[in-house]
């Protein structure tokens, strides 16, 4: 929002994504914040859940072990 103002949770759900080869994949525990207008995605998060997060030329890869879990454009 960029004022530093606190916003509320109101509820903890799983979010389905359709990836560029039309897989569909699932992140669970997002937390629904109405006041957001855009969708954010914390790196810092994702390693807590044991992927490994690259970003190189503009290409967002998220891996677990040698299997590519999330692909995309920065």
């Amino acid at each position: 929002m960029g004022d530093d103002r606190p916003c509320n949770i109101e509820g903890i759900v799983i979010v389905q994504i359709k990836l560029f080869d039309w897989m569909v994949r699932k992140l669970k525990e997002v937390r629904y914040v109405p006041q957001l207008k855009k969708n954010l995605i914390l790196v810092s998060f994702l390693k807590i859940l044991g992927l490994e997060v690259s970003i190189t030329d503009g290409v967002l890869k998220m891996t677990k072990s040698a299997m590519v879990i999330l692909k995309g454009v920065c």
